[in-house]
């Protein structure tokens, strides 16, 4: 964990992709990740292998799109000094779990 938050300084974005099980959570991966900047142009579009996905990118304003099952996010993302970081969290109704076994 230190060794990610570590990391995560070194980059303007950090995404993290969660999915809410009742009170747990369940880390998520392979996201679909596109990031477009403030004239619509895309600056990255692929895939975050990993339930954290980190980024290089100057100041700016941008919008970061994912997707999961069926359902489509974007949220705008400000750049300045600091890093960013964007939590995708998706919750399932805790009637909808699969049960434990």
């Amino acid at each position: 964990m230190a060794n990610r938050k570590r990391a995560a300084r070194e980059f303007a974005l950090e995404l993290v992709f969660v999915e809410k099980l009742g009170r747990r959570e369940r880390p998520l991966s392979d996201m679909p990740v596109r990031i477009t900047d403030a004239h619509g142009r895309v600056v990255f579009d692929g895939q975050s292998k990993g339930p954290c996905f980190l980024a290089r990118l100057p100041r700016g304003r941008y919008t970061v799109s994912t997707r999961w099952d069926a359902l489509s996010f974007s949220r705008p993302v400000s750049i300045a000094g600091d890093g960013q970081r964007v939590v995708f969290a998706w919750s399932k109704p805790v009637e909808l779990e699969e049960p434990a076994g």
